[in-house]
Formats: C-alpha cells, sequence, structure tokens
C-alpha cells in the first residue's frame, strides 16, 4: 500500500476557527499515520460568488484548487455549521473547482475519497452542517465520503494546550476516520 497524498482543507478562513484546529490537528494524524499532507486555507482562493457564467471562465484561483484536489488521492474537509448547513465559503470552493477545468466532468470529486468533520461551540458539533455537506460531496459532486465522521461539540473547551482533544471519545472518532481515509485513499 503506497502512502496517499491528502489534502486537508477548512471551511472557514476566520482567524482562530475551531475548523481550522480541527483540520491542522487531523493533518498531524494523518502526517504520523503515514500519509501525504498539503494543509490549504480557502482565504488562499479569493474566488467571487459562482454562478452559470462560471463554465468556461473560471478565476485563476478556481484552476489552481481544482489542481489541488486533482494532485491529491482524498481530502478531510472541516466545516463550520451555519444556520444547520455547512459554510457558504466551501459551497463556492466546491463549485468553483468543479467547473473550473474545461471538457472534465462538472465535478472535480468524481471517486475522490473524502472525510468529513465539524467542530463548534454548540453541543452537536457542526454535525447538522456535515450531513448536509455529505449529500452536496456525494450526490452533487460524485465522491465517495467514507462513513466516519468526527464532530467536535463544545469546541470553546474542546481543546487540550497542545491541540489535542479533550475528550478521548470523538479522538477515538478523529482516529477512526484518519484510518479509513488512509486505508480508502490508498486503494483507491
Amino acid at each position: 500500500m503506497s502512502s496517499p497524498k491528502i489534502l486537508i482543507m477548512s471551511g472557514s478562513s476566520r482567524s482562530g476557527s475551531l475548523n481550522t484546529r480541527l483540520a491542522t490537528l487531523a493533518a498531524s494524524k494523518l502526517k504520523a499515520a503515514g500519509a501525504s499532507v498539503t494543509q490549504i486555507s480557502l482565504a488562499d482562493f479569493p474566488l467571487p460568488l459562482v454562478d452559470a457564467t462560471g463554465f468556461g471562465n473560471h478565476p485563476p484561483e478556481a484552476m489552481k484548487l481544482r489542481e489541488l484536489i486533482d494532485a491529491h488521492d482524498g481530502l478531510f474537509i472541516a466545516s463550520p455549521e451555519y444556520n444547520a448547513g455547512y459554510a457558504p465559503a466551501l459551497k463556492n470552493a466546491l463549485d468553483w473547482a468543479s467547473v473550473a477545468k474545461p471538457g472534465a466532468p462538472a465535478t472535480g470529486l468524481a471517486g475522490k475519497v473524502v472525510a468529513v468533520g465539524g467542530a463548534s461551540a454548540g453541543a452537536m458539533g457542526g454535525y447538522r452542517g456535515m450531513t448536509q455537506l455529505r449529500i452536496v460531496l456525494e450526490l452533487g459532486l460524485g465522491a465517495l465520503v467514507i462513513p466516519e465522521m468526527v464532530a467536535v461539540g463544545g469546541g470553546d473547551a474542546a481543546w487540550n494546550e497542545d491541540g489535542s482533544l479533550k475528550d478521548e471519545r470523538t479522538s477515538g472518532f478523529l482516529d477512526a476516520l484518519v484510518a479509513r481515509l488512509i486505508k480508502v485513499a490508498a486503494s483507491g
């Protein structure tokens, strides 16, 4: 089994984001488990709102994001929850990546292995947003979303000083997610 290349992104580019903390922790665990990891910030991909004029008329940042997705075997996406849905900036970035490559299927994630997680100050840890993200990833973009997810509730107080999770059960969910992501991404 080869070492898979995993792209890590947070659906939030806000300074101090709980989801960026989760993405960073996932990146650390993936590296420790032998994956080659690239972590990005959506702030590095300033994209206008996508609409039908985006087909064949994408900004350079959309193509850069699409090329990064194409160059990796799998993705880990940590997304905040906004009004029981996932982050609008993440939706916009994924939509741009799906139309950025002329002649390609309308999805840059077709067959790509994806793991999702979320963190929030609320008790559910972004769970409602993750379920909607899964639907779009699977049905809209054709990704293979692994069943394990990690929801970090009470995110303001969920972290140890070293960046690890305080709750052993939640940490175990992240470990299971990492193991499955590596296994499936390496076999594809």
